[in-house]
């Protein structure tokens, strides 16, 4: 059930003081009656009075005014699917991904703390559509205008530095992208949001900006950085010019602000903990026009507040017309309206946060309810942080109930207790064990949407779930070549090709399931498939030479023999460390015309 006025249920707690001022005023007018007359001649005096029949209509009256109350909520439940219009402003994200987004000087880097603020923003949005333009020495559309923002955050989480191969900072060629992204027949106001440190190193982006200002389009920097600067880091060191002398990075704010103004729009230079997206959401983006977007099917649930707005009226209508002969009319209609039991005890530990005395009392009622009891158990277990213990609760109630709501429950609560179990354990580089929780939440979500497709809750950890392993995936399938190049400096091929393997079994789900566009596998996966085609080339060649300098012994061509078995390259001893025979034929072909090689080679003896 779902309640259109949420704001009049406060009002429902009227009922209580009503039911003391009601009980009181009655046992004051009985004692009135008393004194006046006794009760044992009222039969006498008052022939049509009745103490019961008294009760009874002041027990109508106040079901009657609180299901008053109740309509005024506006009860909903049941729900039907109606088309209607989106509104909406267009907004571009154009985001810096050049080399300069990894200085520190804004923690942990410029990238990762504009990826997070912009993610915060979309929380703001209502109905409007945004892109994303991702920017370095060129630029491309990353995500075009929509407003599915759970893509959009995608998207947004697969930038990184070095996305883009040209490097340097081109933001007249950005904005010109992002103004070609725009949908030229919407009526809305168009926004762009700009997002870097102002370093530009071609083009004119003021011309930009004036183009910018005659199309009616808005734009809205953010410097990211310290007018300081900072040095930027790479795994190889800090960047450094064509000189050798290492490059410092700073925020060019002039250039940023003069952008901004010439359209309309305004400079914000972020500062920890204000990022400036909020402020330019208040001041700048809020009150622009929405223009009329693409319509959509919504779910529009169904007023019921009638029904107890004509319950109030026939429990008002019984108790103007209650007469003796209604007795027992009215012993039944008052007897569909008896209270509750109080909260079992362990529940009332429950409410309160006594979650160990919960679990102690909620044994008394497992023999009767087993999966009622094994859910709760589950419910107690996961407020105490205990995601193993009441993944197996939740696993038990799926089992033993039979009913659908009950199971749907126990199955996505079970899901969510594997995905905190493997959240909660996250290491730098996860274990395989929690990618398996994960994929065990992903098949419960499922399960649990088979039996309530309209579950957000599901949908939503669902897709928590998909990219936890996803990302799980490509951190460890990362760690892995990056091993595995390490073990080709040091001519360990087997073993890399096993990492390479491994890295490319890891991602090949996440490419054909999970996310097929994720640059970061993408590229993870190519670096992998070539250096094993460069282990196959190395027994190639390496077999190749062999069979070379065989034919040349064969012909007496002993300098040619000679110089192909004294070659000392880094593909033959990948080689011979994949093939052993390999290696050992190379060995006994050499040991065998060991006095040719050094006629040929008298001053250096070959070694293998």
């Amino acid at each position: 059930m779902k309640f259109g006025a949420p704001e009049f249920i406060k009002w429902l707690l009227l009922i209580i003081p009503l039911i003391l001022l009601f009980a009181i005023m009655q046992r004051q007018r009985m004692a009135r009656l008393e004194r006046l007359v006794s009760s044992g001649v009222w039969r006498t005096v008052i022939p049509g009075y009745s103490k019961k029949r008294s009760r009874s209509r002041t027990v109508l009256r106040l079901i009657g005014l609180f299901c008053i109350l109740l309509a005024l909520t506006r009860p909903q439940w049941g729900s039907h699917w109606e088309e209607v219009k989106q509104r909406g402003l267009d907004i571009i994200v154009v985001l810096d991904t050049s080399k300069s987004m990894l200085a520190e000087d804004v923690k942990p880097n410029r990238l990762q703390q504009a990826q997070w603020a912009v993610r915060d923003f979309v929380k703001h949005l209502k109905g409007d559509r945004i892109g994303l333009v991702a920017f370095a020495g060129s630029s491309f559309l990353q995500c075009p205008l929509t407003v599915d923002y759970a893509a959009f955050t995608m998207m947004l989480d697969d930038l990184y530095v070095g996305i883009i191969p040209r490097g340097g900072t081109a933001i007249e060629q950005a904005l010109k992208t992002a103004d070609d992204s725009f949908d030229t027949k919407s009526d809305a106001d168009r926004v762009i949001i700009l997002i870097t440190d102002g370093e530009d190193h071609e083009g004119d982006p003021m011309r930009m900006a004036e183009e910018l200002h005659k199309q009616g389009i808005k734009l809205f920097s953010i410097g990211v950085g310290s007018a300081d600067g900072d040095l930027i880091p790479t795994p190889e060191g800090y960047v450094k010019d064509s000189q050798g002398r290492i490059v410092k990075t700073s925020l060019n704010e002039p250039l940023l602000e003069k952008l901004a103004s010439e359209t309309g729009g305004f400079y914000v230079r972020s500062a920890p903990g204000d990022f400036g997206l909020d402020r330019i959401y208040k001041l700048g983006i809020s009150g622009l026009r929405r223009g009329e977007q693409d319509t959509r099917l919504a779910k529009v649930y169904e007023e019921r507040f009638d029904w107890f707005a004509a319950a109030a009226l026939f429990f008002l209508l019984v108790e103007g017309l209650l007469r003796p002969s209604g007795k027992v009319l009215l012993l039944l209609l008052l007897s569909t309206a008896a209270p509750h039991a109080d909260a079992s005890e362990w529940a009332k530990a429950y409410r309160s946060g006594d979650y160990t005395n919960a679990l102690r009392t909620l044994e008394k009622s497992a023999a009767k309810f087993p999966d009622i009891e094994n859910y709760n158990r589950g419910n107690i277990l996961f407020r105490m942080n205990d995601f193993q213990g009441a993944e197996k609760a939740y696993a038990k109630a799926a089992e033993q109930t039979e009913n659908p709501k009950l199971k749907e429950k126990a199955l996505y609560n079970r899901g969510t207790a594997l995905l905190a179990e493997a959240v909660q354990q996250s290491a730098p580089v996860k274990a395989d064990a929690d990618v398996s929780a994960a994929m065990q939440a992903v098949e419960l979500f499922e399960r649990a949407l088979l039996l309530n497709p309209d579950d957000i809750a599901a949908k939503e950890n669902l897709e928590r779930a998909v990219n936890l392993i996803v990302q799980n995936r490509i951190q460890t399938a990362a760690e892995l070549v990056r091993d595995a190049d390490g073990m080709m400096t040091a001519f360990k091929a087997k073993a890399a090709r096993e990492n390479y393997v491994q890295a490319k079994n890891l991602l090949k789900p996440v490419l054909n399931d999970f996310s097929p566009g994720s640059p970061a596998a993408q590229a993870l996966s190519r670096k992998a498939d070539e250096q094993l085609r460069r282990l196959d080339d190395a027994i190639k060649k390496t077999r190749s030479d062999l069979e070379q300098a065989k034919q040349a012994i064969d012909a007496y061509d002993y300098k040619t023999a000679a110089d192909l078995m004294m070659e000392d390259k880094a593909a033959r001893k990948l080689a011979f460390d994949l093939d052993q025979t390999l290696k050992e034929e190379f060995t006994k072909l050499i040991e065998n015309n060991m006095n040719v090689i050094n006629i040929v080679y008298p001053d250096n003896p070959f070694k293998l």
